[in-house]
């Protein structure tokens, strides 16, 4: 039990990253972006998958059933708004309406699922709420519009993702990791190719994105999937917000972004969230 807690503490940090290598890209579309990542993401899942369990891999793709193909669409979904959030508005608004995914995954495990939401599970997400919206309190412009739609879009499909993870316990999800990369390479191929666009990027930053795809996606998304064997669906969307704690620090320590005292003061909040839910873990 300890240690889904601890992947679920731990996927946040690699998802993290997304934002400063995004930003970073010149020349790259979201669409490209996604293409590189996601195709990158279902290699690296795949090997993964073919390690632990060689002989056993064909088995382990069937035993999730369908539930497992839907939960790799939720996510493929929440993986490509979150691309196109990301260049469509800041680092700050895009990860804001995170806060809005633990709220949706209590109402839907509450309905659901049937499970429990004690007063400390809502306290901290009332806390994360007020501090990630002091961290963007009047930086939303209208030219964000889109991208905060996007972004909202993307925080449904994960909400969803994260109970239909919680159905599957009983079995191994991650091969909903795999599906999710394979459709996202899919839908960002099918869109890159039919508006002409193509994917001839400069090799430095398709590397980039690839190494979005292995380092940020694949093991952030793995450990995710392995977590929700022993986390609730609420405690796992809470733990996720450990990326909007991060993402606009590692923006700042690498592109000199820095960050405003609203900026601090709503990240001390969250963190205050995040403290308060981790002290609540069973030892």
């Amino acid at each position: 039990m300890r240690r889904h807690y601890a992947f679920a503490i731990t996927a946040p940090v690699f998802w993290s990253l997304a934002g400063v290598v995004v930003k970073s890209l010149e020349q790259a579309t979201e669409w490209q972006i996604n293409f590189y990542r996601c195709a990158s993401l279902a290699v690296f899942v795949a090997i993964v998958t073919l390690i632990r369990y060689r002989r056993s891999t064909l088995m382990i793709l069937r035993s999730g059933g369908f539930k497992t193909l839907v939960a790799g669409a939720l996510l493929s979904g929440a993986m490509l708004c979150n691309v196109i959030a990301l260049k469509y508005t800041t680092v700050a608004v895009a990860v804001f309406v995170m806060a809005a995914a633990p709220i949706l995954a209590a109402l839907l495990g509450k309905i659901f699922l049937g499970e429990q939401v004690n007063a400390r599970v809502w306290v901290s997400i009332a806390m994360a709420v007020v501090g990630i919206a002091i961290m963007v309190g009047g930086r939303l412009q209208v030219g964000d519009t889109f991208g905060v739609v996007v972004a909202i879009l993307g925080i449904v499909f994960f909400g969803v993702y994260a109970v239909t993870l919680r159905v599957g316990k009983n079995v191994d999800m991650t091969p909903a990791v795999l599906y999710g990369g394979v459709i996202g390479t899919v839908v960002s191929l099918s869109v890159s190719i039919g508006t002409g666009v193509g994917l001839a990027i400069p090799w430095i930053e398709a590397m980039w994105c690839s190494l979005l795809g292995v380092v940020q996606l694949g093991l952030g998304s793995v450990l995710f999937a392995l977590a929700a064997q022993g986390v609730p669906a609420v405690q796992l969307t809470l733990f996720a917000l450990g990326e909007p704690l991060l993402a606009p620090a590692w923006v700042w320590l690498m592109l000199g972004d820095l960050p405003t005292i609203a900026t601090l003061t709503g990240g001390a909040t969250l963190f205050a969230a995040l403290a308060l839910q981790i002290s609540a873990v069973k030892n």
